[in-house]
């Protein structure tokens, strides 16, 4: 319904509920111990039942189907998400989009306390919980960090790499603008190597009040915009000024280097080669931040809320704090606040050390 064509008023209302929530300090915490023991049953209770198709021929539309009967009695739309994949060459990834953006409307108290029982079941697990409080603090962080320049006189540039961090961006962008800030002194790219994903996040501004006016053409003073975007291409980013805040969400899990395990390892599942590694991502990314600019970054430690995703053909690499911290440093960031430890992932702003 957020990225829905028309329905404008019922998107800006989640947006405003969203941004109240997270700005607002409503008490997000993560799951508690009973939750915990509640995900190491799930994992076993689906390990025990799930089941896996493997595809007819090499085409890129052959990717595993996975069954599971509890899930498909559901008829939930997520349990569709989390056993469904795109194409081949996406199916081990947790595709920006959908999955998520169910997980952070559980943010919104409204929807929460509406909410049937396969959506608590599904969203309000150890699991969703996570990426709620991963998608909070990503978001307080870029937007304390943005805050910071502006509060000191300067201009900004903000940029997301992944448009599942896009509303992450969008929302800080909307509260710098009703704080008061000039739109004159915000630069903000959204870019995602899905287009699919980039035209969710331009429906969305085109509703919003302080996004739907805004400069698509350019990135300079006054602009929000989303675009395509291959991280690894040559040609992505060049000739654009750097930017003072990036926020890096969600990614680094899919890139070998710097890891205590990884999905293959503890499966003992045969290790495919990879053309780009951790370094090549966190150096392409030392590409895109100014001198003295932040970078938003977070990690997964292995648990059985992150297992469960496993069960479905989802592959991580997983870091724990001191991996995160010798990776950033092989590109001259150096840790300069953690802003919260989480169950499955670490979510901190490191600082180019120059």
């Amino acid at each position: 319904m957020l990225y829905a064509t028309g329905q404008e008023d019922v998107s800006r209302a989640i947006v405003a509920s969203l941004s109240e929530a997270i700005f607002g300090g409503t008490g997000l915490e993560p799951a508690n111990r009973a939750k915990q023991l509640l995900a190491r049953i799930s994992y076993r209770l689906l390990k025990w039942t799930t089941r896996s198709v493997l595809p007819d021929g090499d085409g890129q539309e052959g990717a595993t189907v996975y069954r599971n009967v509890i899930l498909d009695r559901s008829g939930h739309p997520y349990a569709a998400a989390l056993m469904g994949t795109t194409d081949k060459s996406t199916q081990c990834l947790v595709e920006g989009g959908d999955p998520m953006n169910s997980q952070y409307m559980m943010i919104s108290p409204e929807i929460r306390q509406n909410a049937g029982t396969w959506d608590r079941i599904f969203l309000d697990s150890v699991q969703g919980k996570d990426v709620r409080l991963r998608m909070v603090w990503e978001t307080l962080a870029t937007y304390e960090s943005a805050r910071a320049l502006l509060d000191a006189g300067k201009s900004v540039r903000l940029k997301a790499v992944a448009a599942g961090t896009g509303l992450s961006l969008i929302l800080v962008y909307d509260r710098l603008i009703r704080d008061g800030f000039d739109p004159g002194r915000l630069a903000v790219s959204i870019t995602d190597r899905d287009a699919v994903n980039i035209e969710k996040a331009n429906r969305l501004m085109d509703k919003l009040q302080t996004t739907k006016g805004r400069q698509a053409v350019q990135e300079r003073g006054g602009s929000i915009l989303a675009k395509p975007e291959d991280l690894f291409e040559k040609s992505a980013g060049a000739g654009l000024e750097p930017y003072d805040v990036v926020t890096a969400i969600g990614i680094l899990e899919y890139f070998h280097g710097h890891t205590y395990t990884t999905t293959e390892h503890h499966l003992n599942l045969t290790v495919q080669p990879e053309a780009a590694s951790a370094i090549d991502l966190v150096q392409r990314l030392d590409e895109m931040v100014a001198h003295q600019g932040s970078l938003v970054v977070n990690t997964y430690r292995r648990n059985a809320a992150t297992q469960l995703l496993e069960l479905f053909g989802r592959r991580f690499d997983y870091r724990d704090r001191e991996n995160l911290t010798d990776l950033m440093a092989a590109a001259n960031f150096e840790l300069t606040r953690l802003v919260a430890p989480a169950m499955c992932t670490m979510l901190r702003c490191t600082e180019k050390n120059l």
